[in-house]
């Protein structure tokens, strides 16, 4: 079994994907993406994928998603899975919509008061990542995607 593992990790398969199913249904159109979101923090409301690329311009700008999914949280990891029209680089932010009121909540400076991750898991400071940072290679194949959740 740990050099099956070991073969694995060095593949570059992380364990998050090999653990769980989508809690939805994946789109019939596409390539998939299984978006293995990890560090949850609690069951309420519901947790959002958002799926921007290939083209780097529309990375954030309203309106400008490939694919999104909404689902009821669950604790600790849950995998939703978002699907991409074309080959390319792609970005997907996860939101954990606590309140369910289907925003993002930020306090009165802007910043983030519900959790949220971004593929890549780039380092924050008082910017959105960029595109480039964030993005993985969608090749016609599943893709398996791993966020972390900050809050």
């Amino acid at each position: 079994m740990i050099p099956f593992l070991i073969m694995l990790v060095s593949a570059g398969v992380s364990m998050g994907a090999l653990s769980q199913e989508p809690v939805n249904t994946c789109p019939s159109w596409g390539t998939p993406i299984h978006v293995h979101i990890h560090g949850i923090r609690n069951t309420r409301g519901t947790m959002k994928a958002v799926l921007y690329g290939p083209d780097p311009e529309t990375f954030l700008v309203k309106g400008k998603k490939a694919d999104k999914e909404r689902e009821p949280t669950e604790k600790d990891s849950m995998t939703l899975c978002v699907a991409a029209r074309e080959q390319g680089q792609y970005v997907v932010v996860v939101y954990h919509d606590e309140n369910d009121n289907h925003k993002f909540d930020r306090n009165w400076i802007g910043l983030p008061t519900e959790g949220f991750g971004v593929s890549n898991d780039p380092t924050f400071y008082l910017a959105p990542p960029s595109f480039e940072e964030s993005a993985f290679e969608v090749n016609g194949d599943l893709t398996h995607v791993d966020v972390e959740v900050k809050y």
